[in-house]
This record gives structure tokens, sequence and C-alpha cells, in this order.
């Protein structure tokens, strides 16, 4: 009994001994080494990823073959710009937004990009500091639509002065101050507008109006042209770094064919007017 006694006794305190280093230089230096490495490698992961660029290409939502509500067959822009950013290695989150709140949005910081053509703007909003833009991605062309029986007074832009004319509510354009805007919610509504006579012209994609005519077997015949736009992203001036990125995925994806296929895969099937 006194051996044993005597051997837990002798037996080191090691609750004590703990304690002691807990408390030592020693420990205090590890520990901050391992506080002031941690926060190291932190911050290094989250410099190297920064958070997802928020953006919007919807237009109107009708905006047929450019965006189409389909998952699978989602339309020439949502195809285009995935590819873009794919090659460009960002990340972004695509935000539904109807057109109008697309614009104030942009405006003020909650989305970083969208797709638009400069030609479309007032020479006040292409020269907006707030902005910068790509290279382009594919033309398109905006034309006086109407029905075929009213198509002759509509084949010079002239017409349109001082006119109501069928527009997509939050689009801009860029000469609106010289007619009578009349917005309807989309080119899909606008087209259905020229067959009720809620209005006799309007302004609209090329593609979408034969489209959307087509699909309500509508005869309207295209007018005068009203633009000729370049599509291009247009992206908040603080990301214009990126720029350099997305402009050699833009080359690429022209180079390589990939932009003509897509817009293909969507067209083949819109009869020429």
């Amino acid at each position: 009994m006194k051996d044993v006694f005597l051997a837990k006794k002798e037996k080191p305190d090691q609750t004590k001994f703990m304690n002691n280093f807990k408390h030592s230089p020693l420990h205090l230096i590890f520990s901050l080494f391992f506080i002031i490495l941690y926060g190291a490698i932190f911050s290094s992961a989250h410099a190297a990823s920064p958070p997802a660029l928020k953006y919007n290409i919807t237009a109107s939502g009708s905006y047929y073959p450019y965006y189409i509500d389909d998952e699978n067959s989602p339309g020439i822009l949502p195809e285009i710009i995935q590819h873009v950013l794919t090659l460009s290695n960002i990340d972004a989150q695509h935000i539904e937004l109807p057109s109008k709140r697309t614009v104030k949005y942009l405006h003020l910081g909650h989305i970083d990009f969208d797709v638009i053509s400069p030609e479309w703007l007032s020479e006040k909003e292409r020269e907006n500091d707030m902005f910068r833009y790509s290279d382009n991605l594919f033309t398109v062309e905006e034309y006086l639509v109407s029905l075929s029986k009213n198509i002759n007074k509509w084949q010079d832009l002239e017409a349109i002065k001082k006119h109501p004319v069928g527009t997509v509510l939050g689009y801009y354009y860029y000469d609106d101050e010289r007619f009578t805007r009349v917005d309807f919610h989309s080119e899909k509504e606008l087209v259905k507008a020229l067959q009720l006579n809620r209005i006799e012209v309007a302004i609209i994609d090329k593609l979408s109006a034969i489209y959307w005519s087509n699909w309500f077997n509508i005869n309207t015949q295209l007018g005068a042209l009203h633009s000729q736009g370049n599509l291009k992203i247009r992206i908040r001036a603080e990301h214009q770094s990126l720029l350099k990125n997305i402009n050699a995925a833009i080359e690429q994806l022209k180079n390589n064919g990939t932009i003509d296929t897509i817009i293909n895969k969507y067209t083949k099937n819109i009869p020429p007017q």
C-alpha cells in the first residue's frame, strides 16, 4: 500500500503541466502564428474568388430568337453569353428582370452588365462614363413594321415624325423625341397590336417581327430601316479590367464559327422577308 501511495504521490501532475504550457510564451507565439497564417490563407482565398457578376439579357421576355424562356433552347444571346463567360473564366449569375427594370438596375449597380446596341442609344447615353462596351457580338436590324395594306406609308423614317409608334416598354430608341411612343410589353404584343389596329406602325427587330407575324399568321411587312446595330456587352466601368478576356473570348467564338452556328440554329426556320 505504501508503494502504491508513493507512486501516486510521485506521479507528475499532467493537468498542471498542460495549464502551465497554455500560458507559456512559446504557446502564445505558436497560437499567434497559426492565427496569422489562417487569416492570410482565408484572405487569399477570398481575394481569388470575387463575387459573381449579375446580368440580364431577357429583354422583353418575348425577344425571339434572341431570348427564349426555354431551358433547353434559351435563345441566341443566352448561348453566346454563356460561351463568353466560360472562355473568360468569369463567374456570373443571370437575373430575370423586365426591360425597364434592367436599365434602372444597371445604372444603380444592382446588376453588372447587359447586352445592347450602342446605336439604339441617344448620344448622351452612349457617352455615359458609367459604362464600357465589348467588341461586337453580331449585328441586328430594326425596321418600321406595319400591316401589308399600310406598308407603303412607312418607307421613309420621316413618316413617323410626331406620329404614334409602337415601342417596347423600357427599350431605348435613339430618336424617340421625334415620334410619340406607344409602349407595349414585348415584340409579341406589338405584332398583335398591329393586327388589332391599336397602332399602325411599330419599331421591331427584323427577326422578331417575322417570327411573331408567322406565329399569329398576321400579314405584316418591313418598311424603312430604323437602325442597324452591333450588339455588345455593356458592362459597368468598375469591371472594365474584364474586357480584355471578354473580347478575346468573342474573337475566338467568331473565328471558330460558334457564334454563326448558334445564330443559324435559331434562325434557320424563320422565313426571309
